[in-house]
């Protein structure tokens, strides 16, 4: 039997990150094998090219496999659809659903194609999602798979200076590319006693004249903006304005957040975040309803308080840093599947 993982190409961001991270720390760690699927035009093949591509794909697969679908693909539900199809001719074959996001949560207008991709869903033999939330969440719609695994969080394998030690500073640090895509609550920002770092390069931004805001630069590699993070110091700010995101984000297994546990940075996050109970029960920064009380709180936090913040991410940043989630989702999986 071998154990096979897809792995996205062709697709950047944070999505495309998420899934070459986790077919790496798979492929290094624990030996499974990879199969290839790039983000192209889907409706630029004709039925047979379809059909010959994904011969292509799956070549090494062999009946009583274990193949693990990191979804979506990005390329559409129809090609899911057809992708996970082209398995079932191989006898004994194991199908585990690794979902990444669920794009009609994401996108107001997509939100109507969700019982289609529960349909696809349920054709796992068992299917690991972000949170509880989110597996009540699908339940509750129609999700039928016997046979779930909750993720909870993201690694951020990165390699940190670790005599660089994060600076007590009123500070929040949002990493997200604000210039593109503008946040309301940057634009907003009037606090004169807590700064704002942004991951932008600086420049004449009418949005940031004359307020508190800093410009870290933009980054393109992670170590880097780990680095950065790093000595910027204060916390890692984990929000949005859009209520279709923040709802989302109830759900959802956030990159950002590891990115800013891996930095060493404790966090600041919404109450309603999935992970917000392990956030405050580990001292990993502060759970909020408000950025007006997440201000107020940085404002009279004491130099002692952080410090002992910024011990306990330290700790838990080593599970984020050594992809012990991704590594213990995909264990945890093929034991459930195989054992239980």
């Amino acid at each position: 039997m071998k154990v096979h993982i897809t792995n996205l190409y062709g697709m950047g961001g944070a999505a495309g990150k998420a899934q070459q991270m986790t077919a790496d720390i798979a492929k290094k760690e624990l030996n499974f094998q990879e199969l290839g699927v790039y983000k192209y035009p889907i409706d630029s093949d004709t039925p047979d090219m379809l059909r010959t591509r994904l011969d292509g794909i799956i070549a090494s697969v062999s009946h009583g496999d274990i193949v693990f679908f990191q979804l979506p693909t990005w390329n559409g539900i129809r090609f899911d659809e057809i992708f996970e199809e082209h398995f079932r001719g191989y006898m004994g074959l194991k199908k585990i659903f690794f979902i990444h996001d669920v794009p009609p949560l994401m996108e107001k207008k997509l939100f109507r194609e969700l019982d289609r991709y529960i349909v696809l869903y349920n054709r796992a033999d068992l299917i690991i999602l972000p949170s509880q939330n989110m597996a009540d969440y699908l339940r509750a719609r129609g999700l039928t798979v016997e046979k779930i695994v909750i993720q909870k969080m993201w690694d951020a394998p990165v390699d940190i200076d670790s005599t660089i030690i994060p600076r007590f500073r009123k500070r929040m640090n949002f990493a997200a590319d604000v210039v593109t895509y503008p946040r309301p609550f940057v634009h907003d920002w009037n606090n004169s006693k807590v700064e704002l770092a942004v991951t932008a390069e600086p420049g004449n931004y009418e949005w940031a004249d004359n307020k508190n805001i800093r410009f870290l630069g933009w980054f393109n590699n992670e170590n880097s903006l780990a680095d950065a993070l790093r000595r910027s110091g204060g916390f890692g700010l984990l929000w949005h304005d859009d209520p279709v995101w923040t709802e989302y984000m109830k759900r959802n297994a956030c990159c950002k957040l590891s990115s800013y546990l891996g930095a060493g940075l404790p966090v600041i996050v919404h109450c309603s975040v999935a992970e917000a109970e392990t956030i405050r029960r580990k001292n990993l920064g502060l759970v909020v309803e408000s950025l007006d009380e997440a201000a107020e709180r940085v404002e009279h936090m004491t130099q002692e308080q952080y410090n002992r913040m910024v011990q306990d991410v330290d700790s838990f940043g080593s599970l984020v840093r050594q992809g012990y989630f991704v590594k213990k989702v995909l264990t945890d999986a093929v034991f459930e599947l195989l054992y239980d």
